[in-house]
């Protein structure tokens, strides 16, 4: 669907190289919500642009359905945007026009009959919620309305993509839930591939189906939302996953553990799926002479799975604590010795 292939993006500010993007590699898949979160600087911002050539990459290369983005003519590229929608942090709505103004901009701009426009203007602003609001100007809207006239209006050209630029950073929490709730059902019911950048971690877990982390222009980690939270594999990442599921044991715990008299080992143990539910500490505890302690723990939803993490301190004979970690491996968990309390 989308290809980028060794993409760079250097910029020049007075007299300074600055390399936005450095050789990034990704495929992002047809029908899928796909992440991009880094930090402030990190580039995420010119990569999603450099996407539908809104920045030209310095090199490499951008296809979409297989064309090179490189080699369109300006009436060609044109036809590609078409079929590419934008939203925007800031929402970058006419301030002059009404809702239904907005919405039909684009569909003027392309010169469709006056009756399809009704039509497909009255059709998104049911889908986004906003009949009612044909009427209303920006200024008498919510944050989160505009951002969803803004939805409409990248939506009015049936695109095959939608690129996401912070689109829910200057919402509230509930209203983020809110945007990103309709992005999701957007995405299902039109099957449209959606790019979507953020720091805000909160975001990649609850629509995500992938996600790529950035890190001074480069992609650090690649992978599965669930993976990247069952395995992740750079401090950035690490972070990220913290600001959402905090699986850091309290100093004060530590220093209790490490009390004389507590010898044992300290396992951080990863639950997915259906293993969330199944009772395997008790099943531990029945076939072995061991005796696990919950020190510390966590659940979230990542999109539609549950993902837990339990901090165990299991005491009892060295060899038998190894075969309870390799049972408990067995039966589906991601087991991690964090370490051997003497």
């Amino acid at each position: 669907m989308i290809d980028l292939i060794n993409v760079s993006k250097t910029f020049e500010q007075k007299g300074v190289r600055v390399e936005a993007v450095r050789q990034a590699n990704l495929q992002i898949r047809k029908g899928e919500i796909f992440g991009v979160i880094g930090y402030s600087g990190a580039g995420k911002s010119s990569l999603l642009r450099c996407i539908n050539y809104l920045e030209k990459p310095t090199s490499g290369s951008i296809r979409i359905h297989g064309v090179e983005m490189s080699q369109l003519n300006e009436k060609d590229m044109r036809m590609m945007r078409r079929k590419i929608g934008m939203i925007f942090q800031h929402f970058n709505l006419l301030s002059s026009g009404t809702v239904y103004q907005n919405v039909a901009a684009p569909l003027e701009l392309a010169k469709v009959p006056k009756k399809k426009i009704e039509a497909k203007v009255r059709e998104l602003l049911e889908v986004v919620g906003l009949q009612d609001k044909e009427k209303s100007y920006p200024r008498q809207l919510s944050g989160g309305q505009k951002q969803r006239v803004a939805i409409a209006r990248a939506l009015a050209n049936d695109p095959e993509i939608l690129l996401c630029d912070e689109a829910t950073s200057a919402l509230d929490p509930q209203t983020t839930d809110s945007i990103l709730d309709l992005l999701l059902d957007i995405n299902r019911k039109y099957e449209i591939t959606i790019v979507l950048i953020t720091h805000e971690m909160h975001v990649i877990k609850k629509i995500c189906d992938r996600v790529a982390v950035m890190e001074n222009g480069s992609i650090v980690e690649l992978g599965s939302v669930i993976d990247l939270f069952y395995a992740p594999q750079t401090d950035t990442t690490r972070k990220f996953i913290k600001s959402v599921f905090d699986t850091e044991i309290p100093e004060m715990l530590w220093t209790q553990l490490r009390n004389p008299g507590r010898a044992g080992t300290l396992i951080r143990a990863s639950f997915i799926g259906d293993s969330v539910t199944e009772p395997v500490l008790a099943d531990l505890t029945a076939k072995f002479t061991l005796r696990p302690s919950i020190i510390y723990g966590n659940i979230t939803q990542i999109k539609e799975i549950i993902f837990g993490t339990l901090v165990l301190h299991i005491t009892g004979d060295p060899v038998v604590i190894e075969n309870g970690i390799r049972f408990l491996k067995e039966q589906g968990l991601r087991i991690e010795v964090i370490e051997d309390v003497k």
